[in-house]
């Protein structure tokens, strides 16, 4: 059962949620099967880890059911199935309550659809009240104003013999400026994946809207004007229009809703790590300082918690950075914030970022050696870091070479990994083994070993070329 697309679910649940959504099985509302409720106390006992035999159907079922005397594979898999919907519908409910605005826009449809007119008219006119007082400006907020405006002029009351009706010109202006930020939004990261990958995606209509974008109708339509700098900043790289834009998005950064903000910030950041991994220093501290404004404004922590891409990537960053006490006191700061079923790997492969950036290269060995990890990308990291270990330890060569050829098989029989990872690790492997020999034998030059690592897209692709530039001739 720990396999299955219950148990999957089930760990998408916090705890609370979880004490929740017993609640909500509970409510005859939504569910009247007694076993249900019998099968999930069980499960919640194993949240949210759900390994041993005691999760194998058979022994589950025998257990709480041992009426079933015959069918029992099949009558518990019928009702793992129950339970999963259950738990889909639990998070849709609390998905529509967790958004105000969205439960709202589905209450001024059932007033409007029983013909509630006067219930209509005063939901309608808070709503638009509570809008205009919220400080967001974005593709929410314009999206929310067509919504509720469209429900205005579409409704039975409206009286549309007359002039200058305001409910008309606010669905279609909304509308413009909805599909202007969107356009422009999903623009800016398409022009990325143009800088990235080299992706061609010719954009209907993107020219004639950044053109239009310079109208005084957009003056103060700060998203539509944040994501057109974006656009023009990717097509530029134009350090000025980096500032510029940068600017724009820290003085208006309370117009933008969670998510914008978060699309901003990762949209700017991905600009700077593609122009610092093109050998342009000058945004590093850039790229700091973005995580940095990020934390301050809360935005990486989503529900309670933070994603470990974020918690690994905002290490590596202060650790790049020469920032060690700070990568140090965010580690203990933030810790409490991963996901406790992975909580163990994600902070020991940053503490062995944190002491390898230091230069502490047996004490990350040693941090390796205790470590029990459970996530495969982890183990592999884990191993990456200790292949980089022997590399900077005279005393290992031997073990070096060890060590790349048992992580090569690995990644040669690792079934789970995919094809672009193994074929990174495996390049990764091929190259540190030839720097290694460069280092000692000074078989191969500095020019030779530079040309190939530009031809290659390589994990730690800034530290093998400090190698390089430090190790061999």
């Amino acid at each position: 059962m720990y396999k299955s697309k219950l148990i999957d679910r089930l760990r998408l649940l916090e705890k609370d949620e979880l004490r929740d959504f017993g609640q909500f099985i509970e409510s005859p509302y939504y569910n009247k099967d007694e076993k249900a409720i019998k099968l999930f106390k069980y499960l919640k006992k194993h949240h949210p880890v759900f390994a041993g035999k005691q999760l194998d159907r058979e022994y589950i079922a025998t257990k709480l059911f041992p009426e079933w005397k015959a069918k029992q594979y099949k009558k518990i898999s019928y009702l793992m199935t129950d339970l999963s919907q259950l738990v889909d519908d639990f998070i849709t409910v609390r998905e529509l309550e967790n958004d105000t605005f969205e439960y709202r826009q589905f209450q001024l449809r059932a007033y409007k659809r029983r013909k509630g007119d006067w219930f209509f008219n005063q939901a309608a006119k808070k709503l638009k009240s509570d809008l205009d007082k919220a400080p967001e400006r974005g593709i929410y907020y314009y999206f929310q104003q067509y919504r509720l405006n469209h429900e205005i002029y579409t409704h039975l009351t409206t009286n549309r013999i007359q002039t200058r009706i305001q409910s008309l010109e606010n669905t279609i202006n909304n509308l413009d400026l909805f599909y202007f930020s969107s356009k422009l939004r999903y623009g800016s990261e398409v022009q990325l994946r143009q800088l990235l990958f080299s992706e061609k995606n010719d954009l209907i209509l993107l020219d004639e809207i950044l053109e239009a974008v310079n109208l005084t109708a957009f003056d103060n339509a700060i998203f539509v004007r944040v994501f057109a700098k974006l656009i023009q900043l990717c097509r530029t790289q134009d350090k000025i229009i980096y500032d510029e834009v940068k600017l724009l998005i820290i003085n208006n950064f309370e117009q933008f809703n969670a998510i914008e903000q978060v699309d901003a910030i990762n949209l700017i950041n991905s600009f700077c790590l593609i122009e610092y991994n093109q050998g342009n220093t000058e945004y590093l501290p850039e790229i700091f300082e973005i995580h940095e404004f990020g934390l301050k404004h809360n935005i990486w922590i989503i529900d309670g918690r933070m994603r470990r891409a974020i918690f690994d990537n905002i290490v590596a960053i202060a650790c790049n950075s020469k920032k060690f006490d700070w990568a140090d006191t965010f580690i203990k700061r933030y810790a409490r914030y991963i996901r406790e079923d992975i909580a163990q790997d994600v902070l020991m492969l940053a503490k062995c970022r944190l002491e390898f950036s230091m230069g502490n290269f047996d004490k990350t060995l040693e941090l390796i050696r205790d470590a029990e990890l459970i996530d495969g990308r982890y183990q592999e990291s884990a191993k990456i870091f200790q292949i980089r270990c022997y590399y900077e330890l005279s005393d290992y060569h031997d073990t070096f070479y060890d060590a790349c050829n048992a992580f090569a098989q690995y990644c040669r029989r690792n079934k789970l990994m995919s094809q672009p990872d193994k074929t990174s690790y495996l390049n990764f492997i091929t190259f540190i083994k030839q720097l290694h020999e460069a280092k000692y034998a000074q078989n191969s030059t500095k020019i030779q070993l530079l040309e190939k690592l530009e031809k290659n897209a390589l994990p730690y692709t800034g530290w093998l070329k400090e190698k390089i530039e430090q190790d061999v001739k």
